[in-house]
């Protein structure tokens, strides 16, 4: 499957081992990606890194069971691996990303 194979390199772009990472196969194909670390201004929460066939990349913060959205990759759907990385790192060291659009453009909470 194109997205497992996909998520997968995204992961180990990151240096990730993929363990706490799962494909939703169910139309609209989704992945979650728990990524290592805090983002600045969330201190106290877990970060994922949440894909879908529809939107592409956004960064989230986990409290309890609920996924808010914190910033979007804008661009391509499926952007090349090194690209997300990149990304998420400078997300994880600084508060903003000049690639990334606002949250208020999809929606802001993923289940």
């Amino acid at each position: 499957m194109i997205a497992l194979d996909y998520a997968l390199r995204v992961t180990r772009e990151l240096g990730l081992s993929g363990e706490s990472s799962c494909v939703d196969r169910q139309k609209p194909l989704r992945v979650y990606i728990a990524v290592d670390g805090r983002l600045p201004g969330h201190p106290d929460h877990d970060v994922a890194l949440l894909w879908t066939e529809r939107h592409g990349w956004a960064i989230a913060v986990e409290s309890g069971a609920e996924l808010t959205v914190v910033e979007h990759l804008g661009g391509a759907v499926e952007p090349p691996p090194p690209t997300v990385a990149r990304w998420v790192r400078r997300l994880m060291a600084q508060s903003s990303s000049a690639d990334a659009v606002s949250p208020a453009s999809h929606a802001g909470q993923v289940a």
